[in-house]
C-alpha cells in the first residue's frame, strides 16, 4: 500500500533543513515524475546555485571510494554535500543494489552530508531520469556541491556530461589495453582523467592518457584536461584531484563557459521529458499493449514483414495526429 505524503507540508519542513521531508521528496520524484512540478512550484523562491561535480568510469575503477574520499576533503573545506550514487537495478524488483551505501556508510551520518541510492532502472547513459529533479532539490536545499557517481558505464554512456559541470573520468591499470584510449565515447567527456588503484601501476596509462591529448588536432574549450592519479582506498592523490576540480570551476567561471554548461543541462532535461511524455503519448492513445503483442505474435512466422507493420504503424500515428490537428 502507497503511503500519501502532503507535498506543501513537506516542502515546508524541507525548507526548515528537514533531512527526512528531502528523504521523501525525493522518493516522490523518483517514483512519480509527474509530482515534480507541484514540489517545485513550492521551491521556486530558493535562489542556491550548487556546483555539480560528476563521477565515471567503467565497473571496479573505484568510484564509490573515490566519491567517499571527495566527499571528506569537501566536507572539510566546510562546505555541504549532496552525494548521488547510481546502483545497478535488481532485474527482479528493479530496486538499487546499495552497494555504494555500504561502501560510504561512514560519510552518510555527517551533518553537512545527505546521500541518495538511485536504481538505474534500466535508463541509458550511466544514469537514472531522476537524477535532474534531485540535483534540483539538493540545490534548493542549499548543499554546496553535488556529487553524482554514475553506474559503472562503457564506452558509449556519457549523459553525465549533461547533467555535470565538471565531469571526472575514472580510469584504473590492467583494465584495458591501450586501444581502449582511442575509441570515443565516455573518453572524450573527461574534464579531468583521474587513473585510480595507482598502487597497481599506471603511469604507462597516464602516459598513453598524455599522448591522446597531444593528439587531439584542438579543444573546444581552451581547457587540457589534467590527468591525476590516485589511490582512492588510501586517500593518495585526493587532494590533488580536489584541487584540480577546483581549478576547472574556476576556469568555467572566467570564462563564462559554466552558463553553457547551465544551459546545456536544461536543454538535456527538456529534451528527456519531451521524449517521455511523446512515448506515453503514443503507448497510452495510439497503440495497447494487445495490438503490440498481436503484432508481434505475427512477426513470428512473418520476420520479414517488420518494417512494412512498423511503417503501418507509423502511418497510423501520422493520421491520427493529422486528424487532431
Amino acid at each position: 500500500m502507497k503511503k500519501e505524503y502532503n507535498i506543501e507540508d513537506l516542502c515546508q519542513r524541507f525548507k526548515q533543513k528537514d533531512k527526512i521531508a528531502l528523504a521523501r521528496l525525493i522518493t516522490l520524484v523518483e517514483n512519480n515524475p509527474n509530482s515534480a512540478e507541484e514540489i517545485f512550484t513550492h521551491l521556486n523562491n530558493t535562489s542556491n546555485e550548487s556546483y555539480i561535480i560528476g563521477v565515471t568510469g567503467s565497473p571496479g575503477v573505484g568510484k564509490s571510494t573515490l566519491t567517499g574520499k571527495l566527499t571528506e576533503k569537501i566536507i572539510e573545506e566546510g562546505k555541504s554535500v549532496g552525494i548521488i550514487s547510481i546502483d545497478p537495478s535488481s532485474p527482479f524488483s528493479g530496486g538499487a543494489f546499495l552497494g555504494d551505501r555500504v561502501r560510504m556508510k561512514e560519510i552518510t551520518i555527517h551533518p553537512n552530508v545527505f546521500m541518495r541510492s538511485l536504481a538505474s532502472r534500466g535508463y541509458k547513459g550511466g544514469v537514472s531520469r531522476a537524477v535532474f529533479d534531485i540535483s534540483l532539490l539538493y540545490e534548493a536545499y542549499g548543499m554546496d556541491v553535488i556529487l553524482i557517481e554514475t553506474v559503472g558505464v562503457g564506452q558509449s554512456e556519457f549523459d553525465i556530461y549533461n547533467l555535470a559541470y565538471t565531469v571526472v573520468v575514472m580510469l584504473a591499470p590492467n583494465m584495458g589495453d591501450a586501444i581502449q584510449m582511442q575509441k570515443a565515447g565516455i573518453i572524450e567527456t573527461a574534464d579531468i582523467y583521474d587513473v585510480n588503484k595507482k598502487d597497481l601501476g599506471g603511469e604507462d596509462l597516464v602516459v598513453q592518457i598524455e599522448m591522446m591529448l597531444d593528439d587531439a588536432t584542438s579543444s573546444q574549450s581552451g581547457w587540457r584536461p589534467p590527468v591525476v592519479m590516485t589511490n582512492s582506498a588510501s586517500g593518495e592523490g585526493i587532494d590533488i584531484l580536489l584541487e584540480k576540480i577546483w581549478d576547472h570551476k574556476e576556469y568555467l567561471e572566467l570564462s563564462e563557459l559554466i552558463k553553457t554548461r547551465k544551459t546545456q543541462r536544461y536543454i538535456y532535461k527538456i529534451k528527456a521529458s519531451m521524449i517521455d511524455r511523446i512515448e506515453s503519448i503514443l503507448l497510452k492513445n495510439l497503440f495497447n499493449n494487445e495490438e503490440l503483442d498481436d503484432l508481434a505474435s505475427n512477426l513470428l512466422d512473418n520476420q520479414f514483414d517488420i518494417y512494412r507493420n512498423l511503417e503501418e504503424m507509423f502511418n497510423k500515428v501520422h493520421f491520427s495526429l493529422k486528424k487532431d490537428a
